[in-house]
């Protein structure tokens, strides 16, 4: 074969290669997207709204295995009206199915509310902000972290912040080597500390960060948290302020979010949830998700739009939501029927919306 038959051949079978290859490439991707779209058909099935028991006074909502969801029972009786009015579910664990709707109590009622929930897949903990509120005092004590066990419901270890009344744990958030939460009432973070593979020490370890340039308002300050599973930085709503921060783990530096759009500022921001470089952020009172595209960095964005606006609305003044495929769920407290009415007959309900 001279060196011009040679030179044809190979040009011949390096063309059948890329031929053979874009075939390939393009049932692959004709698969990705059928199963994608399969997917997301299947989901279009799946309930719109899960009633949990009457009198559960929930909260805090996260995801688990699979189709799993956690719920915390807050106790917002007893935040009104005292420790004689704790609700009958506080501490409570429910744990359902997103996609049948079905759940039981993973953890009975402790009687020590809780709020958020954050859920570690490495070790089957689930961790629950927990401690006593009593607004017309002013009074917060018992502050800290229950971990469950999240199949058995068994408490591995509780610790606990502070006994006084000037700390209020709020949300928290599993990260590679260590558990934030917020508290409302101080521009501190608090971090439980994480050893490899997500175990806990033999005796608890937890940080206390200062958040410098975090400006306090009157009131209930740093909520909702939510960030990239190193934990390098997170991004913390202001409930009071509607001010978005982006908080340096490493120094605590926290820096104020410039968000351009129709909306800038997110009063009664509650729980936040991060998809990727979509922040979406839960207004409670507002009864309204809104959805803000960040940054590369998460130093800035770009106001999109808003979730569930009404009227009519599905929510009804939620705290917290967590993303599954192409929905958004929340969890709706009935807050004002709650203190319009006896509690132990008020029904909350997880809504899914739709991305």
């Amino acid at each position: 074969m001279n060196k011009l038959t040679e030179f044809l051949v190979v040009m011949i079978l390096t063309g059948w290669k890329e031929s053979i290859m874009k075939a390939l490439k393009t049932s692959i991707l004709a698969v990705v997207f059928c199963t994608l779209s399969m997917g997301a058909a299947a989901q279009q099935n799946w309930p719109e709204a899960i009633l949990i028991p009457a009198g559960f006074e929930a909260e805090g909502i996260e995801l688990g295995k699979g189709h799993e969801f956690f719920l915390g029972a807050f106790s917002f009786s007893s935040a009104f009206g005292g420790a004689l009015m704790v609700s009958a579910s506080a501490g409570a664990i429910y744990k359902g199915n997103l996609r049948t709707g079905e759940g039981t109590n993973l953890v009975e009622p402790t009687g020590k509310p809780v709020s958020g929930l954050s859920y570690d897949p490495r070790t089957d903990y689930l961790y629950a902000a927990t401690g006593f509120v009593d607004l017309s005092t002013e009074s917060f004590t018992g502050q800290g972290v229950i971990v469950y066990d999240a199949s058995s419901g068994d408490i591995i270890r509780e610790i606990t912040f502070g006994d006084g009344t000037g700390i209020a744990i709020n949300d928290c958030l599993v990260t590679r080597r260590g558990v934030y939460c917020t508290d409302s009432l101080n521009a501190e973070l608090y971090k439980l500390v994480l050893e490899k593979g997500g175990r806990l020490p033999s005796n608890a370890v937890f940080e206390v960060i200062p958040m410098t340039d975090f400006i306090m308002k009157p009131g209930f300050n740093a909520n909702g948290l939510a960030g990239g599973f190193d934990g390098k930085q997170l991004v913390i709503v202001n409930t009071t302020s509607g001010e978005l921060y982006l908080v340096d783990t490493a120094t605590g530096v926290a820096s104020r979010l410039d968000i351009e759009g129709a909306e800038s500022l997110f009063p009664n921001g509650d729980g936040l949830y991060l998809d990727g470089r979509t922040l979406y952020i839960m207004q409670n009172f507002d009864n309204k998700i809104a959805v803000v595209q960040l940054s590369g960095d998460l130093s800035k964005g770009d106001f999109i739009k808003n979730i569930g606006e009404g009227p009519p609305t599905p929510l009804d003044i939620a705290t917290t939501i967590i993303g599954f495929g192409n929905s958004i769920y929340a969890i709706n407290t009935n807050f004002l029927e709650l203190l319009g009415s006896d509690p132990a007959s008020v029904e909350a309900n997880v809504v899914r919306l739709r991305k």
